[in-house]
């Protein structure tokens, strides 16, 4: 398999390019990003790219890490607002979404922080149409209460007071029943 250098139009065994140990550190630190998350990635890290220059292995490997420290916890604060659910898939749509505003971007990007504006007024939005959804169910009698998750099996004991379990196992009722 080959690759091609985005910068020269070079192209040689893909190996080659992975020579390097930083850049093999890239490409493992970016293959466990969430799948939407790496498809968007190289166009994404092509903002951080000095003009008419290639970017060197050690800022990529540092920019893939700050993203994935983005990305694992599952939700977005950005710093005054309240913290947002957010899937990979919102991130890959604000990464997606600078792409295509790269005309009005000052390049090369400094830092992410843009991108999680883009990626907290995302995930804002879809936050919000959850909540009007499930307002929306509730008013119209839709909504179906969740069952209580089960217990895993074996934890049901965990639950029980010392106390409890002391009653338990001399026999006697935990709550006596009331009577009227």
């Amino acid at each position: 398999m080959k690759g091609m250098c985005q910068t020269c139009g070079a192209t040689a065994p893909l190996e080659w390019f992975l020579a390097e140990p930083i850049a093999r550190q890239v490409l493992a630190t970016a293959l466990k990003l969430p799948q939407p998350v790496q498809d968007q990635l190289l166009g994404y890290l092509a903002l951080f790219r000095p003009a008419g220059g290639s970017m060197q292995p050690k800022k990529a490997l540092r920019l893939v890490k700050e993203v994935a420290a983005l990305v694992a916890p599952g939700h977005i604060q950005v710093k005054g607002q309240v913290a947002r659910p957010c899937p990979s898939r919102v991130w890959a749509r604000g990464m997606e979404q600078m792409q295509e505003r790269r005309d009005q971007l000052r390049l090369p990007l400094p830092n992410h922080n843009y991108l999680r504006q883009i990626v907290w007024t995302l995930a804002d939005q879809e936050d919000a149409r959850a909540e009007a959804r499930s307002n929306a169910d509730a008013l119209s009698g839709n909504r179906r209460p969740s069952p209580p998750a089960p217990l895993p099996q074996g934890e049901g004991e965990d639950v029980l007071l010392p106390v409890e379990r002391a009653l338990l196992a001399a026999g006697k009722p935990i709550m006596k029943r009331m009577e009227d």
